[in-house]
């Protein structure tokens, strides 16, 4: 394939972190890649580029969650030959909706669209295996995943959890792309089972003999092995210098992992200063201003690490989760900006899709190019417009990695200022 023949791609995510960790793949593969935050961009188009775009749709209602899919396709699809829906790799939120979304807006450019579903990352202990969901060999609904405050997984059965999908098994009689071009007769929203990197990349080498009409709906491990199917005549660049100052680090998930690295960031270094609000603090709009004071003051004596973290206590009040977890997002975003605005070599590390999109949105920024992984499935790129432009940014999901990933690639941030580009 010459670079000419290279196609475009759009990822299009229903959180943040998400667009980035599969962004990321692509970049590793030598394309050419942007996180787009602005809505009205019309970025990408271009032999070799890739544009991720956020829907935000995880947690929204069904009809809202298909209808911003829609509308984040319809965005791009003119200039994209190939799509890539990234969903959680566990199945959270309106995953079908999503799909549905997807195909709506895909179907005007190729009526006979199909998406096909494989949310496993068997790098990161997520796999599917008789139509059931591991995570590290556990049903996904008797893992921590299973009591998400907001969007809970009640079953690891995928066909209940995308009803109306319909299953693809694996045979020795007939091949991967043979099987989904059969079931698409009667189904357009196929699901398929993996459990190793060598069925991923079967997957994505079958996904990709079906042509551009097929939608690949999965996780960053899929998004890996498409980037190789999509552009084989792509070769990763050498990526900038990172050079930090100081580090801001943001954690609006309450995930155990999440929790676990911070806490480990704290006991590895004599430096760090933690900017933990409690939930009172957040929610009352006296005690909120003067938090803000506190960190803007704490802003003024930069720290060489300073954490904001989200505030460990929960709503109550089903009904009240949703509005108090905005309202967290947008106090830590501001938090966010206060350090930044004292400091201009300041590096973010962004833990959490919800706060990393608040933080990146209250900062201006028009969109991040993604660089490569500094760690597995934890991207890292350069801010570009609004009042970081130019800085480094780490983004993380909540519910992944080691203990220690989050403490070795801060100290790695800090080093690097007189040890040139990171390894």
């Amino acid at each position: 394939m010459s670079t000419s023949q290279t196609p475009s791609a759009m990822i299009v995510a229903d959180d943040l972190t998400g667009a980035t960790d599969s962004a990321v793949q692509f970049a590793r593969a030598g394309w050419h890649t942007q996180l787009v935050l602005d809505s009205r961009s019309e970025a990408g188009g271009k032999p070799g580029s890739v544009t991720a775009r956020v829907t935000d749709a995880r947690a929204l209602g069904s009809a809202e969650a298909r209808s911003r899919t829609r509308e984040a396709v319809a965005a791009g699809a003119e200039r994209a030959s190939h799509l890539f829906l990234k969903i959680d790799s566990t199945l959270r939120g309106t995953v079908m909706d999503q799909i549905s979304g997807a195909l709506d807006a895909w179907r005007e450019k190729h009526p006979s669209a199909l998406a096909v579903v494989c949310s496993a990352y068997p790098a990161m202990g997520r796999t599917v295996a008789d139509g059931h969901l591991l995570v590290n060999n556990v049903p996904v609904h008797e893992t921590p995943i299973g009591r998400d405050p907001v969007t809970p997984v009640t079953t690891s059965a995928v066909t209940d959890l995308l009803a109306g999908s319909t299953r693809v098994a694996r045979s020795a009689n007939v091949s991967l792309r043979d099987a989904l071009e059969a079931a698409s007769a009667s189904s357009s929203v196929l699901t398929v089972d993996a459990s190793t990197e060598a069925d991923i990349a079967e997957l994505a080498e079958a996904i990709t003999s079906l042509g551009s009409r097929a939608i690949p709906v999965g996780s960053a491990g899929l998004a890996l092995n498409l980037a190789a199917a999509w552009g084989d005549d792509l070769v990763a660049s050498t990526p900038p210098k990172a050079r930090a100052s100081s580090v801001v680090l943001v954690a609006s998930s309450l995930h155990d992992v999440t929790l676990e690295q911070v806490d480990a960031l704290s006991d590895a270094r004599s430096d760090v200063v933690v900017l933990r609000p409690s939930l009172q603090q957040i929610l009352d709009s006296d005690a909120r201003a003067r938090w803000h004071d506190s960190v803007s003051e704490a802003g003024a004596r930069p720290a060489p690490v300073t954490i904001i973290a989200a505030p460990t206590e929960r709503e109550s009040q089903a009904s009240s989760r949703s509005a108090a977890s905005d309202r967290i997002a947008d106090s830590l975003a501001q938090a966010a900006r206060s350090l930044v605005a004292h400091d201009s070599g300041v590096s973010l590390v962004l833990m959490g899709g919800e706060g990393a999109r608040a933080v990146l949105a209250t900062l201006g920024a028009e969109r991040v190019n993604i660089h490569r992984a500094i760690r597995e499935g934890i991207p890292i790129g350069t801010i570009e417009g609004g009042v970081a432009n130019g800085a480094t940014v780490v983004t993380k999901a909540g519910g992944f990695g080691a203990r220690t990933d989050i403490s070795d690639i801060v100290s790695e941030l800090l080093d690097n200022e007189s040890e040139g580009t990171l390894q």
